[in-house]
């Protein structure tokens, strides 16, 4: 006979009770000490993103790469610390790694890479004291070829002194200077234009952040806007590289505060001598719309008249040629606004039409060649349509801010061409936001070098 003693399985019991409890802590314990390990990874990874974001931006101070590899760990340091503070959720980091490589072809990599420990609290009794977690962070900074163009006519004004502030801190000096590093080059425009500072064409690239900034601390306000030089100017000097030596990234930045009103080309006089005559012709603000422009200025000169001709009577159909391509057509794109007579009269509104027409098609082939225009613009006279520099020409009342978006090819402009990089059109209603205008182009093309 079998006797059954209820009470003998009580220890058998605790047994089970107390491995269940073991693998139940266990369980809770993995499920709450994972749930801070997956906070920290998240946080140590946005760190090492931020830190290596940094580290990019950081490669741009220094003469050499020696110094801007050692300016850009330092960087990488104090974004990583600044973002990932000590003891979050209880853990330590432990290593942050940066490098940074310049290749061959121009490119540079930049990789980050960081440890946090982090003490378990319930996985102990699994044998688990701490947790080590890891994260890593790549940049990819390719150079650019820059020229930046500057409007300096005479409606800039007071802000001139604000307007040379912004271009220099919030744009300039945020590029890597000196051999190895990106290009810079300047082109200013009035009623003519000026290549201020040449960019460098050879091997050793780079550029001069003291040259950049005296070129501008000498601009003046004065004269027409001659916009359409401007743009070929810059065109002209970033094609100028040869095309082994080129970035993959280039850029020409336009700014101006108002719409062109300047025609660059050659035109045939009536009589006397010389004849023809080139330069920039004023589409002016005096007479009825029929009116001939009269006043030529230099074309290589911010604010130079060369004479007043009476006996300029028609347009040719292009203008000053560009490097590799010929001649600028005077209308020729899609969205080119009409000129009339056959030949082309020289009437004001004709002259004011035909300047608009030249630096947009200047844009356009720039973009053509892949190359993005980012604007800028400063003051209420982009929202005016200026219809007084053309004589009262009803046909050409668009403002300043519809050219500046075509010249961009912003997705918003009233010609925009999807298979043509796209630029980005920046305002500053006054000199106090000039500063975040010229930052949000900088950002945009260094966000395009990674």
């Amino acid at each position: 006979m079998k006797l059954y003693y209820p009470h003998s399985n009580k220890g058998q019991i605790a047994i089970i009770v107390a491995i269940t409890l073991v693998v139940l802590i266990g369980m809770v314990g993995l499920a709450v000490d994972s749930g801070r390990g997956y906070g920290v990874k998240a946080k140590l990874s946005a760190a090492v993103d931020a830190a290596a974001i940094a580290a990019a931006r950081g490669l741009t101070v220094g003469d050499d790469d020696a110094e801007r590899i050692a300016n850009a760990q330092v960087a990488a340091q104090k974004f990583f610390n600044g973002n990932f503070p000590n003891n979050y959720l209880g853990s330590t980091p432990t290593s942050l790694s940066t490098t940074a490589v310049h290749k061959v072809d121009g490119y540079w990599q930049v990789n980050v890479t960081a440890t946090a420990n982090m003490p378990t609290t319930f996985m102990r009794v699994l044998g688990q004291n701490e947790l080590t977690l890891n994260a890593a962070g790549e940049v990819v900074r390719r150079d650019v070829d820059i020229v930046l163009v500057m409007d300096t006519s005479g409606s800039i004004g007071s802000a001139m002194a604000g307007l040379k502030n912004c271009a220099k801190n919030s744009f300039v000096n945020k590029f890597i200077e000196g051999p190895g590093g990106d290009r810079l080059g300047l082109v200013s425009f009035a009623s003519g234009a000026v290549l201020d500072v040449p960019i460098n064409k050879d091997v050793t690239r780079g550029f001069s952040k003291t040259q950049m900034n005296n070129a501008i601390d000498a601009f003046t306000s004065s004269g027409w806007t001659g916009s359409a030089e401007g743009m070929r100017r810059a065109l002209n000097e970033i094609n100028a590289i040869p095309p082994s030596l080129r970035s993959s990234l280039r850029v020409i930045v336009f700014f101006s505060d108002g719409a062109p009103n300047a025609l660059p080309a050659t035109f045939d006089r009536l009589s006397g001598t010389p004849n023809p005559v080139s330069g920039d012709l004023e589409s002016e603000t005096s007479g009825v719309a029929t009116a001939r422009a009269t006043e030529l200025y230099r074309e290589d000169r911010r604010d130079t008249l060369r004479a007043s001709y009476n006996n300029i009577n028609v347009l040719r159909n292009t203008g000053f040629n560009i490097t590799g391509v010929g001649d600028i057509p005077l209308a020729s794109y899609n969205g080119a606004r009409t000129l009339t007579g056959s030949p082309i009269t020289n009437t004001r509104c004709n002259v004011n039409k035909a300047a608009r027409n030249m630096v947009e098609n200047a844009a356009n082939t720039a973009r053509n060649q892949g190359i993005y225009v980012h604007s800028a613009a400063l003051g209420a006279a982009v929202n005016n349509p200026e219809t007084n520099f053309s004589g009262g020409c009803s046909t050409n009342s668009e403002v300043g801010v519809t050219i500046l978006k075509r010249l961009a090819n912003t997705t918003d402009s009233t010609s925009y061409n999807a298979a043509q990089p796209t630029g980005i059109y920046v305002s500053a209603a006054t000199i106090a936001q000039c500063d975040d205008a010229f930052s949000k182009i900088a950002s945009e093309i260094l966000r395009l070098t990674k």
